[in-house]
């Protein structure tokens, strides 16, 4: 079993180490054959680079701004296989064609170049050939490397840190630009020599750690330093590592008050772990916690080895920071780091001033103020504790009444009368009080004393400066205030106050002060404590452009002028001064006008425009930083100036006028002629004669008329309308007389239309139609073409008064009986004349009727009279009857009629022929149309 285990793993072992043999000889196989494939390169390389040229020197390294010298040796079967020379061999560096004067051919197969190198670093020369015009061949090249040699180490100096390591550093110069090795070297003994090699990125400094560090004994120390185109060495060092000690700082414990003293902190620290005969010497310095300017305590009182320190002449409730560092006390070695800094505070003890106190003065009433007592907290410095309150003490000086306040808070209000009162405030820590400080507060009725002069402010770094002159009394301080400005000449904000010692005459606004905003400034002289007379100034930190423009309105628009007013750009939209507004105008596409306009106006007339155009303006409103638009606001000019369309029309009404006046006075001169050809006198139908009809035609037209009642109780005939007939039929006539008698009247009738003109309106008569003669050669079909009415005013009454006034005659031009209502206003028109005037009546009759067609009635005994009765024959005569020519004042009169015979010439008409009865009376007869024969119309009763 045994063997046969054995067995087992020894062909076990075998064959593990056959895999591994044959895992060698795999590797060596792959090795060789990489070998061979490389070496076949390399030669085939070589043989390329024979067959063509080499230069030499290979790779040469050479100093910055010396001369290379190389040569190319072309290969000579290379020139008869190619068939060139040297002539045709040209050199390049760094891509470079090196110009042919560096060329020098020596024979057919070597060129020489000779240039100087002013570049430091790496860089490829080769050898080139033209083959032919498109063909370069680079038949060789080799790598030239410029730099510098090395230079000398200089300051030398090793630091000892105790227990840890001693290093050593030295200025190695400038770069060489090519590989440089250094080495440091120490030697305790001429047999003992060390040597070190410095890191290659490493050439300035060299750490010899602890404990290859011998002390009390004597070190040699050196550095050389060597390259290609050179070495050097530095100067040596001897030193003792103990003497180059630099001791770790000191590291401090604790800062603690002494107890009852507010001036004084007792420091402690630990110091360094230095060697047995070390004596250490020390810095402690310390500051004011949030500042950064350090105090130090003389070193003569820390020159002595310690472990502590009485620090004096604090603040007191003052924060300080403290710091040490120790060094070697007989001035061997180093001055150790300084320590972490530690942190002690003072005790609290008197402020050492009063706050600063300011009022400002409110009038309520003619005998009462309402004062503001303001103060600033007092600085730490000042303060010296924590301030737990502050009182104030306001004396009357005239009575000398006192009133004292305690509070907590910086400001107190008061109402005081008008007399002079002195104002003390002091403040309260755990320590005490401090000094009083006081403020004059004048009588309201007392004059103010001198102001300061030449106030100015502007910014400087980024903060405001407040820069004046001193008044030539001497003042105590100064009290400066400022408010950010909202509105002109108004601080609703809060305000803000500093103040400022006597010495100075001019400051920097601490706080509260913001870019692109107005700040209205003013400073108070103070005169032991009295504020004298104020004196302000308006200041930017910081100016812009505004943020909006101003708002353009239109204040008159003329014909070639317009004014422009705009509103002042509220302060807080201002971001600094406006120096001037520009005003752009222009019209259509025409170019663009501008006037600039100083910042104290706000309005501008824009003259020498286009009347009738439109016109686009703006304004844009300038400060120093820039300028910005208003809105665009449009407007078109006038086509009339003022006082043209004035020009025009008044002349044009007064010549009008003028030929009004003239054409009136011209009418009145001629009157008598233009009424002649306008408004001619009518002739009087009550002056014309009409025949005289028979009696038995009389009596026909009473047959045909019937019996009517009477017209009027009284008998007068209150309307006569005259009437044309158409007596064609010479039936109706009795003899030849009664025909002459026609024809007469034929002839009179023509003849006073003749000289008739038609009065339109005319109350006399209307314009002229046919007569009873013309009719007759009129055909039957016209005679109801025209209707005419004539009326005749009578009055039995008027007979009687025998008033000089005559009977009214009217003739209408209506071509149809006229209704009620016009009846009833002619009545109302004719129907009061004076006393008479009562029984005034009219009647109408229509034109052309017919004699048979007409009634006739019994004659009115008091109306128109009839001359002659039924029994006379062959005359037919009319009553006398006047119509007055004058139409225009009826009133008040009695139309009178006349007794025939009558000296005038009179028209006689016969009442029978007519169709008049006595009896008639119009308030009974309604005259309607009705057709009859020949279209005619009849009066019939109701």
């Amino acid at each position: 079993m045994m063997s046969v285990r054995n067995t087992y793993w020894v062909k076990r072992h075998h064959r593990a180490a056959a895999r591994i043999m044959f895992l060698q000889w795999g590797w060596l196989t792959l090795i060789v054959h990489l070998y061979i494939q490389i070496s076949v390169c390399l030669r085939t390389v070589d043989s390329l680079i024979e067959r063509h040229a080499y230069i030499i020197p290979e790779s040469p390294v050479i100093a910055f701004g010396s001369q290379l010298e190389a040569s190319c040796i072309l290969n000579d079967s290379f020139v008869k296989k190619s068939k060139v020379d040297a002539n045709q061999v040209f050199w390049k560096l760094k891509e470079n064609k090196i110009p042919e004067k560096y060329y020098r051919t020596v024979n057919s197969t070597v060129s020489n170049i000779k240039l100087t190198i002013s570049s430091v670093g790496s860089a490829l020369l080769t050898c080139n050939v033209q083959l032919n015009e498109d063909q370069v061949s680079t038949v060789f090249g080799i790598q030239i490397r410029t730099g510098l040699p090395p230079e000398k180490p200089k300051n030398l100096s090793c630091i000892t840190y105790h227990e840890r390591n001693m290093t050593c550093s030295w200025n190695p110069g400038n770069n060489t630009c090519l590989p440089t090795s250094y080495q440091f070297k120490l030697s305790i003994a001429p047999d003992k020599l060390k040597s070190y090699q410095l890191p290659n990125n490493m050439n300035n400094s060299y750490t010899i750690f602890y404990p290859n560090i011998s002390y009390f004994v004597r070190n040699e120390i050196w550095v050389e330093v060597l390259n290609d185109l050179g070495s050097a060495k530095s100067d040596p060092l001897y030193l003792d590592p103990v003497d180059v000690i630099k001791p770790d700082p000191p590291k401090i414990t604790s800062v603690q008050h002494v107890i009852e003293i507010s001036t004084v902190l007792a420091v402690k620290w630990e110091n360094p772990s230095v060697p047995y005969t070390y004596q250490l010497k020390y810095n402690l310095r310390y500051r004011i916690v949030d500042t950064q300017e350090w105090m130090q305590v003389p070193p003569e009182d820390t020159k002595s080895h310690r472990v502590s320190f009485l620090v004096q002449n604090l603040k007191p409730f003052t924060d300080y920071a403290f710091a040490i560092r120790c060094k070697r006390n007989d001035e061997t070695g180093y001055w150790s780091d300084w320590s972490l800094e530690k942190i002690g505070k003072t005790l609290e003890a008197n402020p050492l001033r009063g706050p600063p106190i300011w009022r400002t003065v409110e009038n309520l009433e003619s005998s009462k103020r309402r004062i503001r007592i303001m103060w600033k907290e007092l600085a730490k410095s000042d303060a010296n504790g924590i301030i737990l309150k502050y009182q104030i003490t306001i004396t009357e000086k005239r009575s000398m009444k006192i009133k004292r306040i305690e509070t907590k808070k910086l400001e107190y209000s008061i109402a005081l009368s008008n007399e002079e009162y002195e104002i003390r405030l002091n403040a309260s820590n755990s320590a005490g009080d401090s000094p009083n400080e006081i403020l004059i507060l004048p009588a309201a009725r007392k004059s103010a004393l001198p102001p300061v002069q030449n106030l100015r402010a502007y910014p400087q770094d980024d903060q405001l400066l407040v820069e004046w002159k001193p008044p030539v009394p001497a003042v105590s301080s100064y009290v400066i205030e400022w408010c950010e400005e909202s509105s002109k000449d108004l601080c609703p904000g809060p305000l803000y106050w500093q103040r400022v010692q006597k010495i100075e005459s001019k400051a920097f606004l601490k706080d509260n002060v913001m870019p692109f905003k107005r700040y209205r400034i003013t400073i108070y002289p103070l005169y032991s404590s009295r504020p004298g007379a104020p004196l302000s100034k308006l200041a930017y930190l910081q100016q812009d452009r505004p943020e909006n423009g101003p708002i353009v309105h239109l204040k008159h628009v003329g014909k070639n002028e317009v004014e422009l007013m705009w509103n002042e750009i509220p302060v807080k939209e201002q971001r600094g001064f406006v120096t001037n507004y520009t005003i752009f105008y222009k019209s259509g596409n025409a170019n663009e006008t501008s006037i600039v306009v100083d910042a104290k106006y706000q309005e501008l007339e824009l003259n020498s425009l286009t009347g009738n155009t439109l016109y686009v303006v703006r304004v844009m409103a300038s400060t120093v930083k820039g300028g910005t638009n208003s809105s665009e606001v449009n407007f078109t000019t006038l086509n009339f100036a003022k006082g043209e369309i004035e020009a025009i029309v008044v002349p044009i009404c007064l010549s009008f006028l003028l030929i009004t006046v003239a054409t009136i006075l011209l009418c009145f001169n001629k009157r008598h002629l233009i009424k002649k050809y306008v408004w001619p006198n009518v002739p009087d139908p009550a002056n014309s004669r009409v025949v005289e009809w028979s009696p038995s035609t009389a009596n026909l037209i009473q047959n045909n008329l019937g019996a009517k009642e009477p017209m009027h109780p009284d008998g007068f005939i209150s309307d006569v309308t005259i009437i044309e007939a158409d007596v064609d039929d010479e039936k109706y006539l009795s003899n030849e007389d009664e025909i002459k008698q026609l024809t007469s009247l034929k002839k009179e009738k023509s003849t006073s239309e003749e000289h008739s003109s038609g009065i339109g309106g005319s109350s006399c008569m209307s314009s002229p139609r046919q007569s009873v003669s013309d009719s007759d050669s009129e055909p039957a079909q016209n005679t109801t073409s025209t209707v005419q009415y004539s009326t005749v005013l009578v009055n039995d009454t008027g007979y009687r008064c025998q008033q000089p006034s005559a009977q009214v005659f009217t003739r209408s031009e209506s071509t149809q009986p006229l209704l009620e209502n016009e009846e009833k206003a002619d009545e109302h028109a004719y129907g009061n004349f004076g006393s008479c005037s009562t029984g005034l009546k009219r009647q109408y009759f229509k034109q052309n009727a017919s004699i048979e067609e007409t009634c006739l009635s019994e004659p009115h005994p008091n109306g128109a009279e009839i001359l002659g009765d039924k029994n006379e024959d062959d005359s037919l005569r009319l009553n006398q009857m006047e119509v007055s020519d004058q139409s225009s004042d009826l009133e008040g009169c009695c139309p009178a009629v006349e007794e025939f015979p009558s000296s005038n010439d009179q028209t006689v008409v016969k009442l029978e022929f007519l169709g008049f009865s006595a009896g008639l009376e119009t308030d009974q007869q309604s005259y309607m149309p009705q057709a009859v024969k020949h279209n005619s119309y009849m009066p019939q009763s109701k």
